[in-house]
């Protein structure tokens, strides 16, 4: 169910109290509380819902606002927003089952009036503004007939567990995975350890909020002849392409002047959308793990919506690599909910040096990932 918040929307045929009129692409919510009516949903399953959202910022008075969301009265998120961004909530089935609407209420502590603020007359008490809903069910969590969510619970790591984790080379182990960007150091890793899988965004700079926008889309239009833009890299020593369709900028391993603009230009409208059908084919098989890397230390609210998505298409897992801290020693992976790991690196590669990784930590980080997704009773049994 996809509910849009804008004037030409259908938003406002499920709001109920503390909304203010649609404007162009979002509405506002109002006062401490917002609510909201849909119907819910009939097959048995676990529930995702992503929220796009943009808060009341006014910088020097306001820095961030928080928002609590319950559905049916059961607590599904809390979040802290300080730019506009993409939220995802898990919702249980025993928040559902048996009902025939979802009462969904968003709590904002941190509602402002813009008179207050010294941002004009308006004198709403304004929370966050709501661009987006959308609900769908998680591909990979079975709910039993007593609605209790078990899809969270690991089984037992035996022996011989440990020991096909341990069994498989470096190079098959990294065609386990496939990268999503945020830009191509793990395609490098894989690289350096002899790995060299075909994949879409495997080189690819692809910052969250678009990678998302593009996962929504199912990639729709990307690589088409309009949207294929060849460019020289910032140092002009190779040929770079923007595919302007959702803002990806990727290589295309081809030295300024080794193929004229518009032969590279035919290539890769003919390459992208096999990539793509590939990317779809292998989202919806699950036999992947998807490895999304941090640019610095990002809070693993904002990257939950990309597990999320990726649980939409399938009981896909995302391994989203972080800086290592006191809590979280470098090599380690933890897991965070069904399809999602967290796994930590002392460094990442500095900007002017992309091939500047410890590939033994990269290594140590997705053979453990590689034996938890073994060993979790909440993935396919196919997996091997």
């Amino acid at each position: 169910m996809d509910i849009d918040f804008g004037r030409a929307g259908n938003g406002v045929a499920y709001l109920k109290a503390g909304w203010s009129d649609p404007e162009a692409t979002e509405t506002w919510s109002v006062g401490g509380a917002s609510s909201m009516l849909i119907p819910a949903p009939d097959a048995r399953a676990t529930y995702y819902m992503m929220l796009k959202l943009r808060p009341h910022i006014v910088a020097g008075r306001l820095a961030a606002q928080r928002l609590h969301v319950q559905v049916n009265g059961t607590e599904v998120g809390q979040f802290t927003l300080t730019k506009p961004a993409t939220r995802a909530c898990r919702i249980p089935w025993s928040a559902i089952g048996g009902r025939k609407v979802m009462d969904i209420r968003f709590d904002m502590p941190d509602t402002a009036r813009p008179s207050d603020m010294g941002s004009g007359s308006d004198q709403r008490a304004l929370g966050i503004a709501f661009a987006g809903l959308r609900i769908f069910a998680d591909s990979g969590a079975a709910v039993p007939e007593d609605g209790a969510d078990t899809s969270g619970e690991s089984a037992p790591i035996d022996i011989d567990t440990i020991a096909a984790a341990d069994r498989i080379s470096v190079g098959d182990l990294m065609l386990k995975f496939e990268s999503l960007g945020q830009n191509c150091e793990f395609g490098l890793v894989q690289r350096q350890c002899g790995a060299e899988p075909l994949s879409l965004l495997r080189f690819s700079s692809t910052p969250l909020p678009k990678l998302l926008a593009a996962l929504e889309a199912e990639f729709e239009g990307m690589g088409s002849p309009e949207t294929v833009h060849v460019q020289v890299s910032a140092n002009g020593r190779e040929l770079m392409i923007n595919d302007s369709r959702f803002g990806f900028l990727y290589h295309a391993f081809v030295q300024s002047g080794a193929m004229s603009l518009e032969a590279l230009h035919r290539r890769e409208v003919r390459r992208v959308p096999l990539l793509i059908r590939k990317l779809l084919e292998d989202l919806q098989s699950a036999d992947k793990i998807f490895v999304f890397k941090g640019m610095s230390a990002v809070p693993e609210e904002e990257i939950f919506p990309l597990a999320a998505s990726l649980r939409h298409y399938g009981p896909n897992t995302l391994l989203f690599v972080t800086l290592a801290d006191a809590g979280h020693p470098a090599g380690s992976v933890e897991f965070r909910a069904p399809g999602f790991l967290v796994g930590y690196v002392a460094r990442f590669a500095p900007t002017e040096d992309a091939s500047d990784f410890d590939v033994a930590q990269w290594v140590r980080v997705c053979r453990e990932a590689y034996r938890l997704r073994l060993a979790a009773n909440w993935l396919q049994p196919s997996f091997t």
